[in-house]
């Protein structure tokens, strides 16, 4: 499976250095071939490959256990049953929850990304791809959904961003976790402003050295199951989240970056200001929440879904252009380095 990502993202690569040169009818059908391609590879991985894989499958053929439904959507158990009367095999279910999470993505980077085709699908490619169809499929559907809900919630259109997360609350519920967001104003932001909103990640930190536990104690019986599962798996990790790790600290340094030449890329990318927030509030999710590191990874990542654009957006900082598209494959790369060795255990280096 390693190979055949990295052919993906060479594909992905060399395609973005070429479709200045391509017709728009071409660019078009390469990057729909490119969906159901991807759609594909996750619909129909092995069983075993990724770490959830043997527990969806599990879920599905038992998806009438009542006991499993406190830990998973019943939206997952009433698919699973329509589906499993169609076809006895988990794959038509994975290739379910692929469709919709490529397709909604892919469509989210033409409203994001208008003028650049595949360099979204290159940073895409890095680590939300592993991450979301292949690991995290229920939160893979949410999170295209959200990345859908950017421009209505840029635009001031709550009823519509709120029925998008609404949608995507059906598939996983850590999609209420995203009804504050709604609210983020889109407009300019200020150096003041600029600098208070980088202030929230240092902020995190001070979070995570004071200690916190008192999420876990939410009286709402769902979420309170959610979060009582989340402490059980995190006491039994071998190790705590590491805050100060390579990825997260460069993480930090390419938010800092993408900040520095706000002014620049606003000029390229009408909804920046609203996903800069949002990718503040991952970073610092991540740290904050470090108490409990499977609440805090998947908060956090799933927040992360606006990188797609953001580390493309690197590419209007960089003059001339194609330095600028290499230093986006290289943020990617060091995604994609991370996200083999962690998901699919392909130590790269």
């Amino acid at each position: 499976m390693g190979v055949i990502i990295l052919t993906l993202f060479g594909i992905a690569i060399t395609l973005a250095f070429l479709e200045g040169n391509l017709e728009e009818a071409s660019k078009k059908r390469a990057y729909w071939i490119f969906c159901g391609i991807l759609v594909l590879v996750a619909g129909l991985r092995e069983v075993g490959l990724d770490p959830d894989s043997i527990n969806y499958e599990y879920a599905f053929i038992h998806y009438d256990d009542e006991e499993l439904s406190t830990a998973i959507e019943y939206s997952y158990f009433m698919i699973s049953q329509i589906l499993s009367s169609i076809v006895d095999d988990v794959h038509i279910l994975f290739l379910f929850y692929a469709f919709w999470g490529v397709l909604l993505k892919f469509k989210a980077f033409r409203i994001l990304s208008p003028d650049m085709w595949f360099v979204p699908v290159i940073v895409y490619l890095s680590f939300i791809f592993q991450l979301h169809e292949m690991t995290q499929i229920r939160t893979g559907v949410m999170s295209g959904l959200f990345l859908l809900a950017i421009q209505p919630i840029a635009e001031r259109k709550w009823v519509k961003s709120l029925l998008l997360i609404g949608i995507g609350a059906f598939f996983h519920i850590s999609a209420l976790a995203l009804i504050p967001l709604v609210f983020l104003s889109n407009k300019d932001m200020s150096l003041k402003s600029r600098m208070m909103w980088m202030a929230i990640v240092p902020i995190s930190y001070i979070v995570y050295f004071v200690g916190s536990n008192l999420l876990v104690n939410i009286p709402i019986p769902y979420i309170e199951n959610k979060l009582m599962n989340y402490e059980k798996t995190s006491d039994t990790m071998e190790s705590s989240l590491n805050v100060f790790g390579p990825l997260q600290m460069f993480t930090i340094l390419v938010y800092v970056y993408l900040m520095y030449f706000y002014d620049t890329i606003k000029e390229h990318n009408k909804y920046f200001t609203v996903m800069m927030k949002i990718f503040a509030l991952s970073i610092s999710a991540f740290a904050a929440f470090a108490f409990l590191p499977v609440l805090a990874n998947r908060i956090s990542y799933l927040l992360r879904i606006v990188t797609i654009i953001l580390f493309g957006n690197i590419y209007y900082t960089i003059r001339p252009k194609w330095v600028g598209l290499l230093a986006v494959v290289f943020v990617s790369m060091i995604y994609m380095i991370y996200t083999l060795s962690y998901i699919f255990e392909i130590k790269l280096l």
